[in-house]
This record gives structure tokens, sequence and C-alpha cells, in this order.
């Protein structure tokens, strides 16, 4: 399923700051690096294919293809990234987003909502961008090989899920 990859992510963008300041208890250094790792598989539907090569049984054909595709889309993956940080700060720093988070004063109801339709629509296009990538993806390998993406996929959100927990 896509939202729990993007959720993760999401958060992952939000809280590396802050990770990466102050570790409180239970977020050890390994488990931090685990969920970065994790999620980078997960958003990459390239070097997760490729992280799963024996599993999935790759051919060299396909694993030549798939570092083409992987190197063509890191540009283009970089970019994408690049854009939502500097989007997400540029959102947090907005002052709707601040006074929805205060105790007093007036309610701007209109910047709020203008703020979360353009939240929604980075969102949108995030989740756009790597079904597309997947698709590209999914073009090289065989059916079956498919088929045991959702299982892996599920594998490595439980492992993310695992490596966050205390």
């Amino acid at each position: 399923m896509t939202t729990p990859r993007l959720l993760l992510s999401i958060l992952l963008i939000a809280l590396a700051p802050r990770i990466s300041r102050a570790q409180p208890p239970g977020i050890t250094p390994e488990r931090q690096a685990a969920i970065i790792e994790a999620s980078r598989l997960l958003n990459s539907p390239v070097e997760f294919v490729l992280h799963y090569r024996k599993e999935l049984a790759l051919t060299a054909a396909q694993v030549t293809s798939l570092e083409q595709l992987g190197s063509a889309l890191r540009d283009s993956s970089a970019a994408r990234s690049a854009i939502r940080v500097s989007q997400a700060k540029q959102m947090a720093e907005q002052s709707a987003l601040a006074n929805a988070m205060e105790w007093t004063g007036q309610v701007d109801e209109l910047g709020i909502r203008e703020a979360a339709r353009q939240q929604s629509a980075i969102q949108a296009d995030f989740i756009i961008a790597g079904a597309r990538d997947r698709r590209l993806v999914g073009a090289i390998l065989t059916p079956e090989q498919r088929a045991q993406l959702p299982e892996l996929q599920n594998s490595a959100m439980m492992k993310a899920a695992r490596a966050g927990g205390n």
C-alpha cells in the first residue's frame, strides 16, 4: 500500500532534523539508520528490487536494465526530494500552520485550508511520481516476480517498524 510508505517518508522528513539533534531514549543510532535505510528502499523501487535480487531471482539482463533505469531516475528523484523538502520547510514556516498550533487568538481557517490544500498537492505529486517509477520497474520484471513484491514490501515495512520501536 502506498499510504504507509508515504506516511513513513513524511514522518522521516519532518523528524530528521530533530532526530539528528537529539536522540531520545530508545532511538539509537543503529535504529535511526535502520529506519532511514528501510524508508530509502521503500521509496526507491529500483533500489528495493535490486536489494531483493536473490529473492526475486533477477537475471543478469534484468539487473543491468534496473541499474540503467536507476541511473536515469536518480537525478529526477533527487530533484523531487529536494523540492519536497523545500516545500515542507516552506509549509512549516507558514503562519497559517503556526496559527493552527496556537492556544489563543483567532483561527485563520482560510489560511489553514490553503496550507492543507498545498500539502495535499505535494503529497499527491509524491505518490504519482512513485507510482510511475514502480510501473517502470514492474515492466522489467516477470509476472511471477511482480507477484512476490507485496510480500517483500510488507516484510520491509515490518522491519522498519521493528527498528523504530522501543
